[in-house]
């Protein structure tokens, strides 16, 4: 058996070496059908597969609430710190409950300072989750006592090799964490990263430290903030659908009693209402919570499909290709036939052929594959860079091969079945293998309508995707980009209190606005186009509201000059000024859409309004000024309802970003911007320094992803489709040459001869079409979300990928149309 099956893939091997350019084209083919499917795996994989490097990460939950919330949320999926104590002390469904919260941290090593990620972790972090120190130790409840008065750190891996060259003598090192020495316990085990993908925090830091890490902002012991997430592992034999009814009875008792705190004296019987008809929920947790995985899920699966497309058409093409070399052997077959070979053997001698090409095609896809992978990485989003690996494992070779063995299949058996029921007696005679040649040409011609089909999906969908990148380029977003500027800072991580921050930030204004070549200047705490929001609920003097009405407009905390630094004009009023301090009176300014909808033709000005929708809630803060819009969390999104504070006039300070608009070129405004921030202080890191059309750029990152990804696709399935109608086409003339040339004898014109050979290729065509319009018009709602500015459905890109296709198969077919109009009628019936 293994002896035969040795003769047949040297048969296989001397068959293909036979066929040079066909076996090129068919590996070739294969390798980038298999390629673009292992690239887009080994990203699927990694976002949206695989579980966290934990034990046994199966039953881990995550323990969220949904539902209206009274209070401060500070991120996606948040529970207060009281209520993650309550629900760790109280429940009785869980073997162990953590909480944790990302930061961000100036790190001081040896002399030098530089930004980290961080997390703040419970106590029991690293026990729950079942992860082991590599070295010294981690943490335990011990490391969870009073506030501040747990001064250590847990390195990770990672962090240790790179920063520490995986020093052993790191333990009892002291690092300083914003300035507070804290002691290294541990090292985290190698390949664990934490529980939020693209987040990898250098270190661990116990949540009990919290005022160190997080000096902006303090809500500790808050009920009414929620920061912490909550993660929890299932006892063994409880479902989360039991775990989630247990923590719902618990959380029903927790909110009933917080809804009596004085706190809610001011808040409406509505809001009190809604609130207490939040409820808990129990998410699988063993891939953790990661904003990056929200962000390319759809996207990836959209990929996904459109690589399993291009696979389809690779191995019709392929397929094609393998009948057309089986009609040319199948003299040779029958003569095996006759001889004693089995249709069996024969059948799988072919699929033995086929496999070998397969395997080929798939080795060389494996390295097209990490090439491509590497590329995808270098074009998402750079935040999301360093959580990807093109590395092949394990489960990429495993799908790599999947693949090759579905094309093997894919490719093979249509040839090997149709090469294997050769007629022996009609293929010996003379004049033979017409029977099974025209049995070939249907088997082909119906490949090529596969192709068709595949190949307007592939091109509709590039075509749809381009033109949503192109409308999100287009989008005005309400504020001027040309020589803008932008960085961050955050004195409080350097030790600054909130007033010698105010005062820092007064001078750093004062600083950018003077150097030569700066027309404005101005500082934000919410950076424009990065995703994030600030909202707050409000009572504007004047307005009544309806139950349940959403009036939560979006907020930003500015300077003075920050308006002229955008170019975003002031419609009506005055701008900030030196005189709006703390302890002043308070004053806002609104953008127009918030104008409208409070005010509707009124002019807003001089009018108040507040933070907070209780009954005893007195409008106090005085619109000043109406500035036109802008966008605000990134190009998609309708531009909201915008409320700006002074921020000097806050009773607290955080890190914010500064943006500074040149006369010029931006290019001299790097240098000078440092060179001051460096004159006010040394020591206080400045980050994310870049253009602001390099900023817009980045919020596009997916979408030109995306776009370029099925462009790639859908060009590369037309030229498939071509080679495909050009393969059929072209051997279906040498076919009919003796018929061509008799016609042509008998008097018929080059034109005649070209119209009845493109007239075949438009029926091909127009029955892929057939079936591919509606194909594309059910399945286009799967990329509706994904689009900007263009219907799924939009005919416009529909007529044009089909204009496209339809193009692209009459140069297939006339290609050969017109090298059958110039035979010679006498020497075509000679060689007959």
């Amino acid at each position: 058996m293994l002896s035969a099956l040795v003769r047949d893939i040297r048969f296989a091997i001397r068959s293909l070496a036979g066929s040079p350019l066909l076996t090129g084209v068919a590996v070739l083919s294969l390798a980038l059908g298999i390629g673009a499917n292992t690239a887009i795996f080994t990203l699927f994989d990694q976002v949206l597969v695989r579980m966290l490097p934990v034990s046994d990460p199966a039953s881990l939950v995550m323990v969220a609430t949904r539902g209206n919330h009274v209070g401060s949320n500070r991120g996606r999926n948040m529970q207060s710190y009281p209520m993650y104590r309550d629900y760790r002390e109280q429940n009785d469904v869980f073997e162990g409950m953590l909480c944790r919260r990302a930061a961000v941290v100036n790190l001081g090593i040896e002399e030098g300072t530089e930004r980290a990620d961080a997390e703040l972790v419970s106590g029991n972090y690293f026990e729950v989750l079942g992860v082991r120190p590599a070295l010294g130790r981690l943490f335990s409840m011990d490391d969870e006592t009073a506030r501040g008065q747990n001064p250590v750190v847990v390195l990770n891996n990672d962090f240790w090799r790179l920063r520490f060259a995986a020093d052993p003598g790191v333990i009892g090192q002291v690092l300083r964490v914003n300035g507070q020495p804290m002691t290294i316990v541990g090292v985290a085990a190698a390949g664990f990263r934490g529980v939020s993908l693209g987040y990898h925090p250098k270190l661990h830091v116990p949540v009990t430290m919290k005022d160190v890490v997080t000096p902006s902002w303090d809500d500790y012991d808050d009920r009414r903030t929620r920061w912490v997430q909550v993660y929890a592992r299932l006892k063994d034999g409880v479902q989360r659908e039991t775990a989630e009814a247990s923590i719902r009875t618990l959380h029903k008792q927790i909110i009933t009693m917080e809804s009596q705190e004085p706190y809610f004296d001011d808040v409406t019987a509505y809001g009190k209402e809604q609130f207490l008809k939040s409820d808990a929920v129990v998410l699988p947790g063993g891939q953790g919570d990661s904003s990056m995985r929200n962000s390319l899920d759809t996207p990836l699966r959209v990929l996904m499909g459109f690589v399993g497309l291009l696979l389809l058409i690779t191995c019709a093409n392929v397929s094609n290709l393998l009948v057309a070399k089986a009609m040319s052997r199948q003299k040779e077959i029958a003569i095996r036939l006759a001889v004693g070979a089995s249709q069996r053997h024969i059948f799988g001698q072919l699929l033995v052929e086929s496999s070998v090409l397969a395997l080929i095609g798939g080795a060389l896809g494996l390295l097209v594959g990490y090439f491509a992978a590497e590329a995808l990485v270098l074009l998402a989003p750079e935040e999301q860079r360093l959580a990807l690996t093109t590395t092949p494992d394990a489960r990429i070779l495993g799908f790599s091969f999947a693949v090759t063995t579905f094309a093997a299949l894919g490719f093979g058996l249509v040839p090997a079945l149709s090469a294997a029921r050769t007629n022996l007696v009609a293929t010996i005679k003379q004049h033979a293998g017409a029977s099974s040649a025209s049995h070939g040409m249907r088997v082909r011609r119906m490949l090529v309508v596969v192709q068709v089909v595949v190949a307007l999906l592939l091109v509709l969908g590039s075509a749809l995707f381009v033109q949503s990148l192109r409308n999100l380029g287009g989008v005005e977003p309400g504020f001027s980009t040309t020589n803008l500027v932008r960085f961050k800072l955050d004195p409080m991580l350097s030790g600054y209190d909130v007033a010698r921050t105010k005062e820092l930030y007064r001078r750093l204004s004062d600083r950018l606005t003077s150097l030569p070549g700066v027309e404005a200047a101005g500082l934000a705490v919410v950076a424009i186009m990065e995703g994030n929001e600030w909202d707050s609920t409000v009572t504007v003097e004047g307005y009544r509201s309806a139950e349940g009405e959403d009036m939560n407009p979006h907020f930003n905390s500015i300077s003075p000059g920050y308006f002229d630094a955008m170019g975003i004009s002031i419609k009506a009023g005055r701008d900030f000024g030196d005189g709006d301090v703390e302890g002043g009176k308070p004053v806002v300014i609104v953008n127009e859409t918030f104008a409208r909808q409070y005010f509707g033709e009124k002019s807003p000005l001089g009018f108040h309004m507040a933070f907070g929708g209780g009954p005893s809630v007195v409008p106090d803060m005085e619109i000043i000024a109406v500035v036109e819009d802008a966008k605000y969390e990134d190009l998609r999104g309708e531009v909201p309802r915008q409320v700006f504070v002074a921020y000097q006039q806050n009773d607290w300070a955080s890190e914010m970003t500064a943006y500074v608009r040149g006369a010029a070129s931006t290019s001299a405004l790097f240098s000078g911007i440092r060179s001051e921030v460096g004159e006010l202080d040394g020591t206080m890191p400045l980050f994310d320094m870049n253009t602001m059309d390099d900023q817009l750029d980045r919020s596009l990152a997916i979408e030109r992803l995306v776009a370029f990804l099925s462009s790639a696709f859908g060009i590369l399935a037309a030229v498939l489709a071509f080679v495909g109608l050009y393969g059929v086409t072209a051997y279906s003339v040498s076919r009919r040459a003796s018929e061509i040339g008799l016609r042509m004898a008998l008097g018929a014109r080059a034109s005649g001869v070209v119209g009845m050979i493109l007239k075949e290729v438009l029926v091909l065509t127009t029955i892929g079409l057939a079936i591919a319009i509606p194909t594309a018009w059910w399945l286009s709602e799967l990329v509706s979300s994904q689009l900007y500015g263009v219907e799924a459905r939009d005919p416009v890109s529909m007529l044009a990928s089909t204009l496209t296709l339809v193009t692209v198969t009459l140069l297939a077919g006339l290609l050969p149309a017109l090298r059958a109009s110039r035979l010679h009628p006498v020497s075509v019936l000679r060689a007959e």
